[in-house]
């Protein structure tokens, strides 16, 4: 009976040995040895989820490389953020996309809910500390778990298959060329309207932090930006808490708000993002602020607003003179 117990611990040790050197292996082997490499000439790089993947142009705007990706938390946004900047040294400034979505609750499920974490944990548990996945582990043991068995599955294949290559895949402009404005926000991402949550993402939010005490360790300019919204925008509901938010933990960070740059209801895909035309107009406008010296100046928001208000005032003009 004993000899029995002793072979059963050891083919139970044996196995926990080679499931995770099946795990750790191929994730150690990935993050030494992937890329996250972008053109030499960016100087700027942009993060952020739908909105400003869908917003920022960048084959329109000089020097700026938009990195962002639908559905993606604040949680693996850092992951990459980690390795764009270490392998990417030309890289100067960096904005990260903040607004009303991204304090709701709802975030909390983007992080470990298992249909975003099935896609996102496997592609960045390489790149991910002890903290960040007891994240994972702590708050959905149950879905965690399975999403580890599809990251070894996955990150085995890459090993076995030399594909180091993550470039194409950690985000990028999004063109949409619908105009969906008579549906509820968030359609582009989630695949239907979702309602404001009560709550806040503690999460989300200290990983935003996270984010950019790397940068700043790393003597990058950060800045948070948030990009046009139209008015019917659903989070805006939560304005005030957004800024109150903004205020208390992240006053020593500049945000550039460019919300309210004005849009027709036709160059927006739908109340949270722009289709082509709105990105075309917003993505030229931005490039024009940047070429302008909008991150040189002394009050950028003031800029900001200046520029805005005589868009809108000719914006008007045309529509007075049209109309007669």
């Amino acid at each position: 009976m004993t000899k029995f117990i002793k072979k059963t611990v050891l083919f139970i040790a044996a196995s926990a040995f080679i499931l995770l050197a099946i795990i750790l292996i191929p994730n150690y082997v990935i993050s030494k040895r992937s890329r996250f490499a972008i053109n030499n000439k960016d100087r700027i790089v942009l993060f952020g989820h739908s909105h400003p993947e869908c917003a920022f142009d960048d084959t329109l705007i000089s020097n700026l490389k938009n990195l962002s990706h639908s559905a993606e938390p604040y949680f693996y946004t850092y992951q990459k953020v980690k390795m764009v900047l270490q392998q990417n040294p030309q890289i100067e400034t960096v904005l990260v996309e903040f607004t009303n979505n991204q304090i709701d609750a709802k975030m909390n499920d983007w992080t470990w809910g298992y249909t975003y974490m099935s896609s996102m944990f496997p592609k960045y548990i390489p790149f991910m500390d002890k903290a960040d996945i007891g994240v994972l582990a702590e708050n959905n043991p149950k879905d965690f778990m399975n999403c580890l068995s599809v990251s070894a599955r996955n990150n085995l294949v890459r090993v076995l298959t030399s594909d180091y290559e993550f470039t194409s895949i950690m985000g990028g402009y999004f063109r949409i060329d619908a105009s969906r404005t008579s549906l509820t926000a968030d359609s582009i991402s989630s695949g239907q309207g979702e309602m404001v949550r009560p709550g806040v993402s503690l999460v989300n939010l200290l990983y935003l932090k996270k984010i950019i005490a790397f940068c700043r360790e790393r003597h990058k300019r950060v800045f948070l930006v948030r990009s046009p919204q139209h008015h019917s925008y659903e989070y805006l509901k939560n304005e005030k808490d957004f800024l109150r938010i903004k205020q208390a933990m992240f006053s020593s960070t500049e945000f550039l708000d460019f919300g309210k740059f004005p849009l027709r209801d036709d160059e927006f895909a739908d109340f949270g993002h722009l289709n082509y035309k709105g990105a075309t107009k917003f993505s030229k406008w931005f490039g024009a602020m940047l070429n302008s010296g909008l991150l040189k100046t002394v009050n950028k928001q003031l800029f900001i607003d200046q520029s805005i208000s005589g868009i809108t005032t000719r914006n008007e003009t045309f529509n007075r003179t049209a109309s007669r």
